[in-house]
């Protein structure tokens, strides 16, 4: 979302990579100013985003379509933005649901037994006591 804002902004690639680098955390910070190097060096835009984590491929492409079609790349890198969010919503709830299935069985071992000795021992205690001082 950054990338998208700053690419509004009009300055030039490797301006916008490099300001954003210095807002974001570290290792996305290497990752851009790796890319800024790369494309002032004269690599191709896929030649410097292939040099970094895979994780910046939705941006990557996002940039590469819209410099190639002579489009403001802001509303695809948001798009990309997007996407990531809800991929990443999906996956935790994709691991919340895992979470709560296996959560299950451990939670029935534990409980079972507890459950069998703090009712049903004693009433069968005490019904056995019944039984056997009633005769």
């Amino acid at each position: 979302m950054l990338l998208a804002l700053a690419y509004r902004s009009g300055l030039p690639n490797t301006s916008v990579l490099t300001s954003v680098a210095d807002g974001v955390s570290p290792a996305a910070a290497r990752d851009l100013r790796q890319v800024a190097a790369a494309l002032q060096w004269g690599a191709t835009e896929r030649e410097a985003w292939a040099s970094v984590d895979p994780a910046w491929a939705p941006a990557a492409r996002a940039l590469q379509v819209a410099h190639a079609a002579g489009l403001p790349p802001g509303s695809l890198l948001l798009r990309a933005a997007e996407d990531l969010h809800l991929a990443e919503v999906e996956r935790l709830e994709v691991s919340a649901a895992k979470a709560g299935v296996r959560l299950v069985l451990p939670l029935g071992l534990v409980l079972l037994p507890a459950f069998c000795l703090t009712t049903v021992v004693p009433l069968v205690v005490a019904l056995g006591q019944e039984l056997l001082i009633g005769r």
